[in-house]
């Protein structure tokens, strides 16, 4: 298992290093970002799901993990709320960082991972997590990084119902979509169309650590290492809120593999998303990137730990 998981690491310093020297710039790095998001990762979430012998209990089990993971969601941001209230962190980060906490990278880490150790099944699973996670970021997530602006723009309904529509135009919701409807007619794909997707599919694990690891080179781990926000921010990410949402999940009557990865889900360090959207709304985005570099770094000890353990508890 854990010769599995290395491998990824080993692709994902392969990109840091591939930036370091200068084969991948901003450009190539952003067309990557696209082809993984837009083409990749909806062509092997078809093919995966797609595939599946749909059923009542599948669709019952999508939602289940769908409904847990939200409420795990906004549980962990009033936590770092409380947290970052406790610590006294700076206003003018302390939003960034609560961000950087509540926000897993369970789309470009979560994928590969869920399809390596729980296969299609995990996948489904997962994909539910990540669709709850964009649900908290165009709701709670984008409240909370204009919570520094004097002017602060209340929510009304035509904001609302575009981060409805933002979420429901995710490539990655369409593509489930796609994939649940294909499933439900029978799973017929030609071969030449599923072998289109299957091969494109595949691109996407190793892509999208490669570009994991090209925006690493962003940051010196030098100054990261004597920020005490950025080490207590990557520890309530990686060890605090699993630990939190084990206890919470434990004792509830369903599927273990729905446990597993509403856990698992919140292993994974900081998502991009973070300080892509702090930058977009003039907030500090290299708070986020720091606790997105080391909690990454430190990932490759706590995630193949995590998924040890959990396979030993629910599986």
């Amino acid at each position: 298992m854990y010769g599995k998981y290395f491998v990824l690491f080993a692709i994902l310093f392969t990109g840091w290093f591939l930036r370091k020297i200068n084969f991948i710039d901003d450009k190539m790095n952003r067309s990557m970002n696209k082809l993984i998001v837009y083409f990749a990762y909806p062509c092997m979430i078809v093919h995966n799901i797609g595939s599946l012998d749909m059923s009542s209990r599948i669709l019952a089990q999508f939602m289940t993990a769908f409904v847990i993971s939200l409420v795990c969601f906004y549980i962990y941001g009033a936590i770092t709320y409380g947290y970052s209230k406790l610590r006294r962190f700076p206003a003018e980060e302390a939003n960034v960082l609560e961000f950087a906490m509540a926000a897993p990278n369970n789309g470009f880490m979560g994928f590969p991972v869920a399809v390596l150790f729980f296969g299609q099944t995990g996948l489904l699973m997962m994909l539910a997590h990540n669709a709850a996670m964009n649900f908290f970021i165009f709701t709670y997530g984008t409240r909370l990084m204009r919570r520094n602006f004097e002017g602060r723009r209340k929510a009304t309904p035509k904001g609302i119902m575009k981060a409805v529509i933002k979420l429901l135009l995710n490539p990655n919701i369409l593509a489930l979509v796609i994939g649940f409807i294909i499933s439900l007619c029978g799973g017929f794909i030609p071969d030449a169309v599923d072998e289109y997707l299957l091969y494109l599919g595949n691109v996407s694990t190793p892509m999208a650590m490669i570009f994991i690891g090209s925006t690493l080179t962003r940051c010196r781990f030098k100054d990261i290492i004597r920020s005490v926000a950025t080490i207590e921010a990557s520890l309530m990410k990686l060890i605090w809120l699993p630990a939190v949402t084990l206890g919470l999940v434990y004792f509830l009557p369903v599927d273990p593999i729905i446990k597993c990865i509403v856990v698992l889900g919140i292993c994974f360090p900081t998502a991009a998303t973070v300080s892509m959207l702090a930058e977009q709304e003039g907030q500090k985005e290299e708070a986020a990137s720091k606790v997105l570099f080391l909690s990454t770094v430190v990932s490759i000890v706590t995630i193949p730990c995590a998924v040890n353990l959990l396979m030993s508890i629910f599986m």
